[in-house]
């Protein structure tokens, strides 16, 4: 494996979403990832498949990939012994079941730090471990509602009571791998591990500071993407020199605008922004968006057409840039995985796999981690163990 936390052995008991996207981040970056299973495995294995389907749902095998998956019964006294020799020689844990199952299975951070003085325990859940609310299940659609996200998007819309998108499930996750990444470089420097703690309701507050803009300074922020002749597209004129703004005019076919004195200055523009806005809406129904979009890129204004994701895959500049990566799945044949997005020069990130079954490399870690022989596996598999 390589990538920047090659060496780094991450023990992944998170499931659903959340957790697991925040443990991709660092199975992109070559981190051993060992995601934990027992049973039937994690849960959200079929989630959004179709009733009765056997096959793991792509969400799962994408935000699973590179990493190693066991089952290990931790309810099960054995189990717990070897869940405490893999956690002597590793450096993370990562959980995000409900409040105190941790506690009450004797893992908690304070007793595996005993263990293991250096290993960095990162959990995620709805409301954190502390407040009136950290009892509470959550998921991330419930997180997107008391975070205010679902109402911003209805107010933006007007289409109130409606699904919206949203990452409340991503916030959490990537912030919690930030976490991660900055205690291992901590503890390269104290040779101490830590304890992180991140709220999914906080963590998606962190990711609407636009939208606390507003609330703070009572100025909405952004505009909406304009309809053009076969679709729309998303534009910003904000800054926009008054040199631009005459190519602009000529570009679209009507230069005579470029000196009107109501649109003249960025000042006169700003003065008659609603009136702007209306006579650049009229031009741009009469184009179609590839022609508006190349236009746009050559006067070097901010916009992009709106794509659908299945144009946004087949777009030629996520190709040139190898933004997806194809790979062979037992089950699904070849499939497209996004690509780390984070770039490295020295020390490349990649996938080599999608996630995997349950136990798939019961035999692989177990040897390698604890010296366990064929028959220890078969033995500890016969009892229930794994």
């Amino acid at each position: 494996m390589t990538g920047p936390l090659s060496g780094v052995r991450v023990l992944d008991l998170t499931h659903i979403l959340a957790g697991p996207f925040g443990t991709m981040f660092l199975a992109h970056m070559g981190a051993e990832v060992i995601k934990i299973e027992y049973g039937d495995g994690d849960r959200f294995r079929r989630s959004w498949m179709p009733p009765g389907s056997t096959e793991d749902g792509y969400e799962f095998l994408a935000v699973n990939a590179n990493k190693k998956h066991i089952t290990l019964n931790l309810k099960n006294e054995e189990g717990r012994q070897i869940f405490k020799e893999m956690v002597a020689k590793s450096d993370v844990i990562v959980e995000n079941f409900s409040l105190g199952v941790m506690e009450r299975m004797g893992f908690s951070y304070e007793e595996l730090k005993e263990i293991n003085p250096r290993i960095i325990y990162a959990s995620s859940r709805g409301f954190g471990d502390s407040g009136p609310y950290a009892e509470a299940r959550a998921y991330a659609y419930t997180i997107m509602a008391i975070s205010g996200w679902i109402n911003k998007s209805w107010e933006y819309s007007g289409a109130y009571g409606t699904k919206t998108l949203g990452i409340g499930d991503e916030a959490s996750g990537v912030s919690m791998a930030m976490g991660i990444c900055a205690a291992l470089y901590s503890r390269s420097v104290t040779g101490k591990g830590q304890k992180i703690e991140v709220s999914m309701q906080e963590a998606l507050l962190g990711f609407m500071v636009s939208t606390l803009h507003s609330h703070f300074e009572n100025m909405t922020t952004g505009a909406k993407p304009q309809p053009c002749k076969d679709g729309y597209m998303a534009f910003h004129f904000g800054g926009t020199t008054d040199a631009i703004w005459r190519r602009f005019a000529a570009a679209m076919g009507h230069p005579d605008m470029g000196s009107d004195p109501r649109f003249a200055t960025e000042n006169d523009r700003r003065d008659n922004l609603a009136e702007l806005q209306e006579m650049v809406s009229m031009w741009l129904m009469e184009k179609p968006k590839d022609e508006l979009w190349k236009k746009f890129r050559e006067l070097g204004i901010a916009s992009a057409p709106v794509l659908a994701i299945g144009e946004v895959i087949e777009d030629e500049h996520i190709k040139a840039r190898g933004a997806f990566t194809e790979v062979e799945h037992p089950e699904r044949g070849k499939m497209k995985l996004l690509s780390p997005w984070i770039r490295f020069s020295d020390t490349p990130a990649k996938i080599t796999h999608a996630g995997g079954a349950v136990g798939q490399h019961n035999a692989e870690v177990y040897g390698d981690l604890l010296g366990y022989s064929s028959d220890d596996v078969a033995r500890l598999t016969k009892e229930g163990v794994f």
